[in-house]
């Protein structure tokens, strides 16, 4: 996977062919349970691979909740927001950014707790996975979701090569407006991926596996007078520190991951020899 380049050409293009200024969020996306595709029981790896046309990849997981009111985001994402993501990166010189998108829900109550794409570069994949993402709809009240899914599966089930062969770490980013469970019990690692035998993980253990091989960073979301009270915030500022992120416009998400990959990526000496030479200012690119 990771064919093809992104252009804002290309997304203006695709956006008006699928009419999506004039479609609803249910027409677009239109899955009423998990694509096959998407199952994470059938996804033993999920790889981002250099290549020819992608010699230097930057492996960035995208992780978003999709319970509750909170299709919003996935939404403005496919509409409007994909330029502010990936035509970004490219401006400000990371011209090999392959995105993987994972849906998230609660993984006590609903159906399809964790669902993945592929990591891809182009307008038409990542739209394609993207608008494939099952809008459950779901989550318990139980002020509550499986954001920790999303570190489990990053961390034990991708293969990256901007690690493996340059030791630079991917990103993955949740996104939401819930606290995260504290655990994941053994069964629900084996129900919800390839694994056969599986023990119970703590939050914080299995975000500081993922954090072997990624930047972990978790955007709440502040949309409503509910999303700001502290108990929705939850231990997130005690597991990630500065790389809690509070986001009060929903709508700037896309450029926030732009912006946070920007600054925190490590070229490697090639790329960076080349970037010295040309000061990237960071806020004129966003």
């Amino acid at each position: 996977m990771g064919g093809g380049r992104f252009s804002n050409d290309a997304y203006a293009r695709l956006r008006k062919s699928k009419d999506y200024s004039n479609k609803s969020r249910e027409e677009i996306f239109t899955s009423r349970q998990i694509d096959p595709e998407m199952d994470p029981t059938k996804a033993l790896v999920r790889e981002s691979r250099d290549s020819e046309e992608h010699p230097e990849t930057v492996s960035i997981i995208v992780a978003l909740d999709v319970t509750g009111s909170m299709g919003f985001v996935p939404e403005h994402i496919v509409k409007e927001a994909l330029p502010d993501l990936i035509g970004s990166l490219m401006e400000a010189g990371i011209e090999d950014p392959q995105v993987l998108f994972l849906g998230i829900g609660d993984f006590i109550y609903d159906s399809a707790p964790l669902q993945v794409g592929q990591f891809e570069s182009s307008a038409e994949l990542l739209d394609r996975w993207l608008t494939r993402v099952y809008l459950e709809g779901g989550g318990g009240g139980n002020n509550q979701e499986g954001y920790n899914l999303a570190h489990l599966f990053a961390a034990r089930h991708t293969s990256i090569d901007c690690w493996e062969k340059r030791q630079q770490k991917g990103f993955l980013f949740t996104i939401g407006d819930e606290p995260v469970f504290p655990t994941i019990p053994a069964e629900i690692i084996k129900r919800y991926t390839c694994t056969d035998e599986a023990e119970t993980i703590t939050t914080e253990a299995i975000i500081k596996e993922a954090q072997e091989t990624y930047n972990v960073f978790h955007m709440h979301l502040e949309h409503n007078e509910w999303s700001k009270q502290i108990r929705r915030k939850g231990d997130w500022k005690a597991l990630l520190g500065d790389n809690y992120i509070e986001i009060p416009d929903y709508k700037t998400v896309a450029k926030r991951i732009a912006e946070v990959v920007i600054q925190n990526h490590k070229p490697s000496t090639a790329t960076q020899t080349t970037s010295n030479s040309t000061d990237v200012d960071v806020e004129n690119m966003l």
